[in-house]
């Protein structure tokens, strides 16, 4: 016998839990000692190609005897496979108490309907659906232990049937969201208590419609991750837990969901369009470390009112992160030094910097008042060393009120 062989059967499954499902099934002919042994790898994953595979699916599934079928991964990039065989192998994944289940259909197909039974699965902790249907099935719908869910490009019968969903779940902490047209919802609501993580993206498949937006009530949130250039709204009630914020938004009005972000100490935020970009009567004593995108000609006046509410910031960042269409923005002065500046900014960084006249007004402002100012950091767009040495003069003799601020270029 082998030397490998001799291994106990603990280490051996863990050996074969890092090969690919039909790997590990090859092994089987290898002796009498691994004829069996490949039935007992906990983790299932399967990337279906062509209609054959499903067979070997099949037959693999109902092999298994793990005691506990801890994942199971369905990857199918073909329409050759039948939507009735996929309801089988999540049926049987159910039996055997998978704990977390992950179906990637393709989305050239229609999404793939979900058998009842799964509904009332009490062991899934990870979900993670893409392009399938969900069902409003009233009362019987149940993930009581469920932590994780993703639902990307998922079809609902109704909003109706994504709230059961959302409430069956009680201990969810972390919901990732792709929305996708003819999805049925219109106003996606998120009423989860104890979800800590949620990221919402609305597909740029969209048609913009002044209906569509996002509610959310998760008061333990601690991240949050929005982007939508096809929606209206977000309104969020307050989230005193939150810790980091990701905002890229079309949205003509912004104020409520900047109200709504208080207690942040991370912030990162694009405008892709705003009419009225101004939190008023909101104060961010949390925030340390803010990250802006210059893309639109509204962030000049948002930069403006941010760093006028944010007392302890640390940390400020610009980038761009779309096509810049900034033309028709100026930097204009504000009336008196935001005391960020005087007190605790000590990282300004620009990256795709250009060196335009107001950029180098804004950029040298920002070292003229910062006293507490240690690292400034500017990234050039242009790959012109005529253009950077330019730039690098005008900028690296400028007047800083901090004696201990250090100046990068790259």
């Amino acid at each position: 016998m082998d030397s490998i062989s001799e291994l106990p059967d603990a280490l051996l499954l863990q050996i074969l839990s890092f090969l690919q499902t039909k790997d590990r099934v090859a092994t089987s002919v290898l002796s009498k000692r691994w004829e069996t042994l490949w039935m007992f790898v906990p983790k299932l994953e399967y990337h279906l190609e062509c209609g054959s595979d499903s067979q070997f699916v099949s037959r693999s599934l109902l092999l298994h005897r793990a005691p506990v079928l801890e994942s199971l991964c369905l990857n199918i990039d073909t329409f050759q496979n039948n939507p009735l065989d996929i309801g089988i192998w999540v049926i049987t994944a159910v039996d055997h108490g998978v704990r977390e289940l992950t179906i990637k259909y393709p989305a050239s197909e229609d999404p793939i309907r979900l058998p009842r039974s799964f509904y009332t699965c009490q062991t899934l902790v990870v979900l993670k659906l893409k392009n399938a249907t969900v069902v409003n099935f009233s009362s019987s719908v149940c993930f009581r232990p469920l932590k994780i869910l993703h639902l990307l490009s998922v079809r609902y019968s109704d909003e109706k049937s994504l709230e059961t969903l959302l409430s069956s779940c009680s201990s969810l902490k972390a919901l990732v969201v792709e929305c996708c047209p003819n999805d049925n919802v219109f106003i996606f609501t998120v009423k989860v208590p104890s979800l800590q993580s949620l990221s919402l993206n609305r597909s740029s498949k969209y048609y913009k419609k002044s209906c569509l937006g996002f509610v959310i009530c998760a008061p333990s949130l601690k991240y949050l991750n929005v982007r939508d250039s096809r929606g209206s709204f977000c309104l969020a009630e307050d989230m005193p837990e939150l810790v980091e914020a990701n905002v890229e938004v079309g949205y003509e009005k912004i104020d409520k969901l900047l109200e709504s972000l208080t207690s942040v100490k991370r912030l990162s935020i694009c405008l892709t369009k705003s009419n009225d970009p101004y939190p008023i009567g909101t104060t961010f004593h949390q925030l340390v470390h803010l990250e802006l995108c210059t893309c639109k000609a509204e962030w000049w006046n948002l930069l403006v009112c941010l760093v006028k509410l944010t007392p302890n910031l640390r940390v400020l960042k610009l980038k761009r992160s779309h096509k810049d269409c900034s033309k028709g923005g100026c930097w204009n002065q504000p009336g008196s030094v935001p005391d960020c500046l005087l007190t605790s900014l000590e990282i300004f960084e620009w990256r795709r910097y250009k060196g335009t006249e107001d950029q180098r007004d804004l950029a040298t402002y920002i070292m003229r008042n910062s006293c507490r100012l240690k690292t400034v950091k500017i990234c050039f767009e242009s790959d012109d060393p005529e253009e950077q040495l330019e730039m690098v003069k005008k900028l690296a003799f400028s007047p800083r009120a901090s004696s201990s601020c250090e100046i990068v270029f790259s």
